[in-house]
Order: structure tokens, then sequence, then C-alpha cells
């Protein structure tokens, strides 16, 4: 092993006993076979709640996304370092994307802490790779998409939200039934810091709030669950920028691209980012089948190339709701999302799409 290697380990060992005990996820199954117990139900002394009260920060006015905590037991305190704390960014900006509201990613950020010290490592367990340390021969995955962070963000996710009322039970309880691990309880000591890197990643409007008891729990799980619904998201998921704004080419009428490129096979779903009105629905020439929207902020967005479009001109549409299902219609060299921000409705406006979506809270 190298020094690198060996320092990183050491540190993952020593944050969290990563290779302590094995994972246990015999199955790889989605379901949540465990009877526990809500998060108002008394418990083991292993994750009784704190009985020292969390300090709140002090919360902007106007603070519009709650970030729900209920510590249990002595909560671990660690200087995270940039590269750490990036991989935090990522498992929050991947809960956003699914439009999940801060308590999922509080529970994602904290399992990563356990299960890895926040880091995105090709070693572990057996075959147990990645930040979650999944394991391929579970069900999770291929060792490339098991290390791919949003990839096995994502795959945390799907089985997240299908425990039973995982909002609102103990972080260790929720992260335990999708991670069975050999360690049920241990999760619970890091989501004060889960929770301190998730508000930070969330965005100045993020706030963190220290619960105990079941009713003020989930009343604050669902208060942050509406308040995430109306927050801003990109058209597709789980995808990236192949062809920038404003590259140059001879493929371009106006000698540079107008948007920003998604490469997404034909059939993805394609949605809104923001609230707004649709404008145009409908054939665009070279954009082929396209919709254009006019946000709740006045600026205008299009969806160009798709293969069929779900909404119709005049329609009110909400953050993530679904407008079309991406393809290659009009001037195209193969399937992609074609996206465009614009100052008006028509060709000739556009402006930077990256700088807009990352103004509304978006990380590309």
């Amino acid at each position: 092993m190298s020094k690198a290697a060996g320092i990183a380990a050491a540190t993952a060992a020593a944050l969290c006993g990563v290779f302590c005990a094995p994972l246990l996820m015999g199955t790889g199954q989605q379901s949540d076979s465990h009877a526990w117990e809500d998060a108002c139900t008394p418990i083991s002394s292993a994750v009784q709640v704190a009985e020292q009260a969390q300090a709140t920060p002090t919360v902007a006015a106007g603070a519009q996304v709650i970030v729900p905590l209920n510590p249990q037991g002595a909560q671990k305190t660690v200087k995270w370092s940039q590269e750490q704390t990036n991989w935090a960014n990522v498992i929050t900006n991947t809960a956003r994307s699914r439009g999940l509201p801060p308590r999922a990613a509080v529970i994602g950020v904290a399992t990563a802490m356990q299960e890895s010290g926040l880091r995105n490592i090709n070693y572990g367990d057996r075959d147990s790779l990645g930040l979650f340390q999944q394991r391929p021969s579970q069900g999770w995955g291929t060792s490339a998409q098991v290390t791919d962070a949003v990839y096995a963000s994502n795959s945390f996710y799907s089985r997240l939200v299908k425990v039973n009322k995982w909002q609102t039970r103990p972080l260790t309880q929720a992260a335990q039934s999708v991670q069975r691990s050999g360690l049920p309880t241990a999760y619970a000591k890091w989501e004060k810091a889960a929770g301190e890197l998730v508000v930070k990643s969330w965005g100045k409007d993020a706030v963190l709030t220290t619960a105990s008891g079941c009713s003020n729990v989930e009343n604050a799980a669902n208060a942050s669950a509406v308040k995430a619904s109306g927050t801003w998201a990109l058209p597709v998921e789980n995808s990236h920028i192949s062809t920038p704004y404003k590259a140059s080419g001879g493929l371009w009428s106006s000698g540079y691209h107008t948007g920003i490129d998604f490469p997404v096979p034909t059939g993805t779903r394609v949605q809104s980012v923001g609230t707004g009105t649709v404008v145009v629905a409908g054939w665009g020439g070279s954009y082929g089948n396209n919709v254009v929207i006019k946000m709740s902020d006045g600026r205008y967005t299009q969806y160009a190339h798709l293969s069929r479009i779900t909404v119709s001109k005049g329609q009110k549409v909400t953050a993530r709701e679904q407008i079309g299902l991406s393809g290659a219609t009009g001037n195209v060299t193969g399937p992609h999302l074609h996206f465009e921000a614009r100052t008006g409705p028509a060709y000739g406006t556009d402006f930077d799409p990256v700088g807009y979506l990352r103004s509304h809270g978006l990380s590309l």
C-alpha cells in the first residue's frame, strides 16, 4: 500500500471504524424488514437522545429551508478537509436534484461519514466500495457505478425513501434500514456534523433546527419538505454538460452554441427547472419539438429536441414537473436535451444558462 493510501485508510478507520465489522447487506433488497420504533418511542441506551440541548444558529430573516436534527447520544466533531466537504456537497446536491428535503441529505451525509469517513475510496470490507461502501455482489451496481458519487448517492436515496417513516425515525435507524450494517447504531454520532455540512451546502436560506420528540421532528421534516418542493431543479437528473454555452463552430447559425447540452438517451424525463408558465409547446424548426417557459423571475427557459411534449401553451408548471421526454428531433447529431436561458421568448435572447441555474442554488 502506498503512503497516501495508508494515510487515507488510517484516517477513515480512525474517524468511524469503517471496517470494524462487515456490512450485512446480504440480499441487497429494498424492503424495510426491521420493525423499528418511531422516533418518539423509547429506544436502547446506546441511542438515547442527548440530554444536553444543542445550540441553534441564529436564523436569518426570511429563511426558507429547515434542516431538522434530532441528535442521539454523544456527537462526533471532526475538521473536514475540502475533499471531504466536496463529497458532502455531492450527496446533498443529489438529494436536492431528486426533490428530497434536507433531512434526506443529513441521513446520506451521516451514513457516508460512518461508512467511509466521507471519502470515495476504492477498497473496503470484502467488495465494499465508495462513499457508502456499497457492495456490487449485493446488487448495488458495478464497481464503477458504486464509486461514482452521484450514482451511489442516488442508489442510497432510492432505498431510503422506501423505508417507512424515514423522515421521523432516529437517523441511525433510517440509515441502518438501508445499509444493514454490522454496527447498526454507529450512524447516530454523525447527525450534528452531517447537519452542519448540509446546511452549508444547501445555501444561504437553509437553517439548522434541533428538535426533540417525535412531533417536533415530524413537524420540522414536513415543513422542510413543503419548502423544498418549491426549489429549483436541473432540467434532467443524473447527467452532465456535453456541449457548453458559447462553444464556437459551424454547426450553429449564430456561430456559437446558444445553450447547454445534456447527453441523455431518447425518452429521458425532462422537467421544468422552476415555477412558470408555458409560452411555447410545439415544433421549433431546428430545435425540433421544444418547450419555452416564462419563469417566475421574468426570464425564459427553453427545452429542445424533445421526442414528446407533455404540456400545453398557457399551462402553469412548477419545479420538477415533467414537461416532456428527451429525443433527437430537429437539427441534431444524436439524442440529447438542449437547454437555454433567455431574456425573452425568442431565439437570439440567450444568456449564460449555467450562471442562471447557479443563481438559483443549483450545482453543475
